[in-house]
């Protein structure tokens, strides 16, 4: 290639930059035009009082350090603290090479007129060390990009998040030594692209180049269009979520949630300061202040992304559910899905008890907490047989249980609503859901996120005793469980007696997640049936409280409830039911 030639190509290379970062980004392709230049004639704020020379800050002929590359000033002699994480393969140490050069300014312990040529230091306007802000990172670096550490193939492939080194685009450069320093992410000579960075962070451009989060390109944080307002706080550069991408929420120095850099120290703060109804369309955070929720607020600093799925202290965190690298917009399905849209990527337990990285069923991102370290209930149903772990409970070997694992093998549901047919299979959010949203027929978010009802259940669910029956009772059950089906005693020839006349809700017979069968009672527990114990009371002649299934719409019940004792009375389909035996008034325990 001819010199002429190269020449024709650098011109043309210049002028297609030229036109790609635009004016002003080409005004300060030289260090002259930048904040760098200290000189007396810089533009920036930071200025020498009389020094003309540029270059003298950082780079001299003679006198040096004797660093590359002819570097003019002393190291600092800081100690440092270093970025630490739970979720960091690499291994930082001491900032090295070029960050240790950088530093020499920007850690604010050296003038920034103190350079080795010159006997004299340069005095500069408004004070000789580096005003605190943004560019004074200090000596506390652990809320910084880590810096000064080898980025290999071996790092890579164990972080599964990492580019290979051998793939990085060429503007992103690693030292001789294969090291990434702060040189790997800006050019000191040249604020094309603002921040003196290598290449472009619109769209995370640069984050890109070395962070591969699986499912990103595709997801609603990348591809969101919603406008951003100015938040000092939250350090948007540019308009929009898909242009601010990973800047949406994540800051490369200065971070308030030091570990894996978040804007807010509060991780929950990261998330709604967006979905508050400002930025996204939904306002989770008034979801979040409901009578029954999900609320992060409640614990803080406990949530670890490398946490055990089984660990303690309990709490709940929006990455719990939610992987804000994967999400994408959820589109509320008429039909079963087994895992939504915006639980993509995300951890949990299967219904085997196994530990997965990503969950193909919404009941296993649920299991994480509510099923061998299930979490504590504000209100609790005391059954004849209490079990916390809801895996268990819903396990297919069981006597009867809401169909979210497997789908119902028995055909003798009668009462499912129109649409609805047995085989059926549901999720989890089918019943704890906002009382608001989409499912219930509302504009609110979908998901688990508040309820102005018990149990953080989409729709009401009336526990208590002498409840009078309504649709509103018994909402929940009436949402797939057809009202007139049971009230004429289709599926069970009592169902009215007990239900409207007797005023007792559906909870003192039926369990709604299931029974284990790990767990013996000395009674049958088909349909569901798993008494309260604080209104169902044992048969006072036998002391037994037993449920036996004997066929289709069959069986026989010995127990006390209501004063009323039941010893084997039986039921039939032919609707015959034996009359009541009524105990005498003092020993009746009947609630009015």
């Amino acid at each position: 290639m001819t010199r002429s030639y190269r020449m024709i190509r650098l011109a043309g290379a210049v002028a297609v930059a030229a036109w790609w970062t635009g004016p002003e980004s080409w005004a300060q392709q030289r260090v002259a035009d930048t904040s760098h230049n200290l000189s007396a004639s810089g533009p920036g704020q930071i200025r020498a009082l009389n020094e003309e020379q540029i270059c003298v800050f950082c780079h001299a002929t003679h006198n040096t350090s004797g660093m590359r590359p002819l570097w003019n000033r002393d190291e600092s002699a800081a100690s440092y603290q270093i970025y630490e994480s739970s979720t960091l393969d690499a291994k930082p140490g001491q900032p090295t090479g070029s960050s240790k050069l950088c530093l020499s300014c920007h850690d604010g312990t050296i003038a920034l007129g103190r350079v080795l040529s010159r006997s004299d230091r340069i005095r500069m306007t408004g004070g000789d060390f580096m005003p605190s802000g943004l560019t004074n990172l200090g000596s506390d670096l652990s809320d910084d990009h880590p810096v000064s550490f080898e980025y290999t193939s071996g790092l890579a492939a164990s972080d599964r998040q990492l580019a290979n080194p051998t793939g990085l685009r060429t503007e992103v450069r690693l030292d001789v030594a294969g090291r990434l320093q702060c040189t790997s992410c800006h050019n000191p000579h040249s604020n094309a692209y603002g921040s003196f960075l290598v290449t472009r962070q619109e769209h995370g451009e640069l984050c890109t180049s070395c962070h591969v989060m699986e499912g990103w390109s595709s997801s609603a944080h990348a591809q969101s269009g919603a406008t951003v307002s100015a938040a000092p706080d939250a350090d948007w550069p540019f308009s929009t979520v898909a242009e601010n991408a990973c800047r949406s929420c994540h800051r490369p120095h200065t971070a308030g949630g030091r570990e894996r850099l978040l804007i807010f120290e509060k991780e929950e703060d990261n998330c709604l300061n967006c979905h508050d109804g400002g930025v996204a369309r939904t306002n989770i955070r008034a979801e979040l202040n409901k009578t029954s929720a999900h609320d992060p607020s409640h614990r803080s600093q406990i949530h670890d992304p490398a946490e055990p799925l089984r660990g303690d202290p309990e709490h709940v965190e929006c990455g719990d559910c939610h992987n804000p690298h994967s999400a994408t917009e959820e589109i509320v399905a008429t039909t079963y899905v087994p895992l939504g849209a915006t639980l993509a990527k995300v951890r949990g337990v299967t219904s085997g008890g196994a530990e997965v990285d990503a969950a193909r069923n919404e009941y296993e991102i649920c299991f994480r907490c509510h099923a061998a370290s299930a979490v504590q209930v504000s209100r609790r149903v005391s059954r004849q047989i209490q079990r916390t772990d809801l895996r268990l409970k819903f396990s297919s070997g069981n006597p009867s249980f809401h169909p979210v694992i497997v789908s119902s093998p028995s055909r003798d549901v009668v009462s499912l609503v129109p649409g609805l047919v047995p085989g059926t299979m549901i999720r989890c959010t089918d019943c704890h859901n906002n009382d608001s949203g989409p499912r219930s027929g509302g504009s609110g978010p979908d998901g688990p996120h508040g309820s102005i009802y018990d149990f953080l259940l989409e729709r009401n669910y009336t526990t208590d005793d002498d409840t009078v029956e309504s649709e509103y009772s018994y909402a929940l059950c009436y949402k797939c469980h057809q009202r007139t089906s049971i009230l004429g005693d289709r599926s069970f020839t009592a169902h009215r007696l007990h239900v409207v006349d007797e005023r007792t809700p559906c909870s003192a017979c039926h369990a709604p997640h299931g029974i284990s069968a790990t767990q013996r009672s000395g009674s049958d527990h088909t349909h569901l049936i798993n008494f309260d114990l604080s209104i169902v009371r044992p048969d006072p002649v036998t002391q037994r409280t037993v449920f036996r299934d004997l066929g289709t719409h069959s069986g026989t019940c010995t127990l006390l409830c209501h004063g009323s004792a039941h010893e084997a009375r039986p039921y039939g389909p032919d609707g015959s039911v034996v009359p009541e035996l009524e105990l005498p008034a003092a020993k009746r325990i009947r609630r009015r």
